[in-house]
C-alpha cells in the first residue's frame, strides 16, 4: 500500500517543480541581464539648447465654483385656479410686466359683477335713506316728528353707509383676485424651467415657472479658510469657464462671514461681465493668488510625451541623454518641472 502512495505524492511535487522552473525561465533568471543605462547619443554640437534656470512666479490655487444668478425667482399663483394658458417655454426671453400665465377666471368675474351690483343697490337705498333723514330733520324742527323717528332715520342712513364701504372693500378684493388670474413677469430675463401645463391646477405657493436675469450672473466659490481670510472686497480675480474655454475677470462683491463647519471653507461671490454664452449652473474655477514661488520653467516644445510619461534630452559633455521628468502647471508657452531637472543643466529640443 505504501508503494501505491509514492506515485501519488511524486506527481504533484513534480508538477509544482515544473511550474516554478517555467516561471523562473519566463522571468529571465536563466538569461544574462543588461543593467539599465541612460540612452545617449554620439558627441555632437546642439544648436537648439537652453540652460535650465529658476523663475519667480505667482502661484495660483483653483477653487471650484459655479455660476449663479443674483436676480432669480420662482413664479407661482396666489389663488387656487385651473391653468388656462401658458405663454412661454424654457429659454424664452421675457420683459417685465408681460403676461406669462392665464388662469381660469369665470368665477372671479362673477364675483366682481356681484360686488358692483350690490354697491349699486346700496347706493339707491342710501339716496332714499338720505332723503328720509332730511325730511325727519325738517319735521323735527317744525315739531311734527319725534326724536325716536329722527334717530331711526339716522340709524338707517349710518347702517347703509357702512354697508356701502364694506361692499366697496369686497369689490376691491374681487378685482384683486381677478388680477391674480393673470400672472405677469416680475423681472426681465430668461425662463429657466416650466413646471406646469395648461389644465393643471395652480395652488398658492406651487412653482409654475423659474425665471432669472442673465445680466445678474455672478460666480460663487467655496474657498478654503486659509485663503479666504486673505481676500478683500473689490479684489480682482480671474475665473476659468472650462466648458467654454474662457477666462473672465471677476470682482469680489461679497464675502460670506460664516464658514462651513464641515468643509472649513467660506463662500466668496464675485461679479462678472455679461456674456450670452454663460448659463446659470455652469462649472467654473476661481483663481486664488498665492505667494510668489521659485520654480523651474522650460518651453513646452522641449518636452516629449509618451502616454503618461514625459521626458527631455539633457546635454552634458557634448552628449544628450534622455531624462524623465514630472511636470506641473502650464504658464503660456512654458511648463513647470517639478522633478527631474536641476538649475544650470542644459537641455535640447530635438535629437537628429
Amino acid at each position: 500500500m505504501k508503494a501505491n502512495l509514492i506515485p501519488k505524492i511524486i506527481a504533484p511535487i513534480g508538477a509544482v517543480a515544473i511550474l516554478l522552473i517555467s516561471i523562473a525561465w519566463m522571468a529571465g533568471l536563466f538569461a544574462d541581464k543588461i543593467p539599465p543605462v541612460d540612452v545617449v547619443t554620439d558627441k555632437q554640437n546642439f544648436a537648439d539648447t537652453i540652460q535650465v534656470s529658476q523663475s519667480n512666479i505667482s502661484k495660483m490655487e483653483f477653487a471650484p465654483a459655479s455660476l449663479k444668478a443674483r436676480e432669480t425667482t420662482l413664479i407661482s399663483s396666489r389663488i387656487l385656479a385651473r391653468i388656462e394658458k401658458i405663454n412661454v417655454r424654457s429659454g424664452d426671453q421675457v420683459s417685465q410686466g408681460i403676461p406669462l400665465i392665464i388662469l381660469e377666471n369665470s368665477a372671479l368675474l362673477s364675483q366682481v359683477a356681484q360686488a358692483k351690483s350690490r354697491i349699486g343697490s346700496l347706493l339707491g337705498s342710501m339716496a332714499e335713506a338720505k332723503n328720509a333723514l332730511q325730511r325727519m330733520q325738517d319735521l323735527k324742527q317744525q315739531g311734527l316728528a319725534s326724536s325716536a323717528e329722527l334717530d331711526q332715520a339716522q340709524a338707517l342712513f349710518t347702517r347703509l353707509s357702512g354697508e356701502i364701504e364694506t361692499a366697496k372693500q369686497g369689490q376691491k378684493e374681487a378685482e384683486t383676485a381677478l388680477a391674480y388670474s393673470q400672472i405677469v413677469a416680475p423681472i426681465s430675463g430668461t425662463i429657466v424651467d416650466r413646471k406646469a401645463e395648461p389644465g393643471n391646477m395652480a395652488t398658492p405657493g406651487q412653482p409654475l415657472l423659474a425665471l432669472y436675469n442673465p445680466k445678474s450672473l455672478r460666480i460663487e466659490a467655496e474657498v478654503r479658510e486659509k485663503l479666504a481670510i486673505k481676500l478683500t472686497l473689490g479684489q480682482q480675480l480671474t475665473v476659468n469657464i472650462d466648458s467654454l474655454n474662457m477666462q473672465v475677470p471677476a470682482t469680489i462683491s461679497e464675502l460670506v462671514p460664516a464658514a462651513d463647519p464641515n468643509a472649513h471653507s467660506f463662500v466668496v461671490k464675485a461679479d462678472i461681465e455679461f456674456s450670452e454664452k454663460l448659463r446659470p449652473g455652469m462649472f467654473a474655477r476661481m483663481q486664488i493668488p498665492l505667494e510668489q514661488e521659485s520654480v523651474i520653467l522650460i518651453p513646452q516644445r522641449y518636452v516629449q510625451s509618451f502616454g503618461q510619461l514625459d521626458r527631455v534630452w539633457v546635454v552634458k559633455d557634448g552628449q544628450a541623454s534622455r531624462r524623465f521628468v514630472r511636470l506641473g502647471e502650464k504658464y503660456d508657452e512654458q511648463i513647470e518641472v517639478l522633478s527631474g531637472l536641476e538649475p544650470e543643466e542644459i537641455i535640447t529640443a530635438t535629437i537628429d
